[in-house]
């Protein structure tokens, strides 16, 4: 190669003489005007006349209560909710008499006094934080849970034994005389 160097200087003053160029149309699309000042006030358009009186702008304290009170969606009530709920069950939940309700229930020996007495330790927990919720739909969340844990404790799939008297006697089957009947032999052939 004769010249190993001159594609790139090429490229170099081809860029370059790119870049002036944009540069003097830039500064030509400025202002034309002799005069800057003629054009510096903005023209107003007229208002249209509006008839009656004002809208009321709410005050910000009544926009605050506003945006408080406004949902953020039903998954993120129901976080909010729970995470009320469980600061609430937290502070309840080691006082002296719930725990000894709960291990009263935990010594019970048979399945069905260890549901009455989860069913009355429900109840006592459930009813102190209801006692100390702040907000109506606090207290709706909160006996929502209580109807899951009692419902919990109900015992469904078992059918109740019937008792003893009310069962009548089954009558001993008579079975029934066999009656043999006799197929007709086919006759032989001839």
């Amino acid at each position: 190669m004769l010249f190993p160097r001159m594609p790139a200087k090429i490229f170099f003053i081809a860029a370059l003489s790119m870049l002036s160029t944009t540069h003097a149309f830039g500064q030509a699309a400025v202002s034309s005007s002799a005069n800057p000042q003629a054009n510096a006030t903005p023209q107003i358009s007229p208002t249209p006349s509006m008839e009656g009186p004002a809208p009321r702008i709410p005050a910000i304290e009544e926009l605050d209560q506003a945006f408080k009170q406004s949902s953020l969606g039903k998954a993120a009530d129901e976080a909010r909710l729970h995470a009320q709920w469980r600061e609430l069950s937290n502070r309840i939940i080691n006082d002296a008499d719930l725990v000894a309700a709960r291990t009263k229930a935990d010594r019970m020996k048979t399945d069905l006094e260890k549901r009455q007495q989860l069913r009355l330790y429900y109840n006592m927990f459930y009813d102190r934080m209801r006692v100390q919720a702040a907000s109506p739909e606090l207290k709706t969340y909160i006996d929502t849970r209580r109807t899951q844990h009692l419902g919990l404790t109900a015992q469904n799939r078992v059918r109740p034994s019937p008792s003893p008297a009310a069962t009548p006697k089954p009558k001993p089957k008579v079975a029934a005389p066999k009656v043999e009947t006799k197929v007709p032999e086919p006759p032989l052939p001839q």
